[in-house]
């Protein structure tokens, strides 16, 4: 599914985005480098794709927040979702 809206500024297109139940992916078209960068550090997603679309590599981790589920698949990010670090000092 995709949702096109249109929108006044980009703190509005950001709001859009972000303001729904789940959070597994978002795309970010524009030509603006430092414009792309904002938004991929702005929105709570477990993917940001930019100027493209459905494209991973195994070697990246990839999960789902708030509705889009928990944890992190594939990776060392992955695997380490499994363990339970613990600090002991005596």
């Amino acid at each position: 599914m995709v949702t096109v809206q249109p929108f006044a500024t980009e703190e509005e297109a950001l709001h859009l985005a972000d303001d729904v139940r789940f959070g597994l992916a978002a795309g970010v078209w524009t030509t603006d480098h430092d414009r792309a960068m904002r938004a991929t550090r702005a929105l709570r997603t477990g993917i940001v794709w930019v100027n493209t679309h459905g494209t991973t590599v195994s070697e990246m981790p990839h999960g789902g927040v708030r509705h889009s589920g928990y944890g992190t698949d594939l990776s060392l990010a992955g695997l380490l979702d499994y363990t339970h670090p613990k600090h002991v000092m005596l």
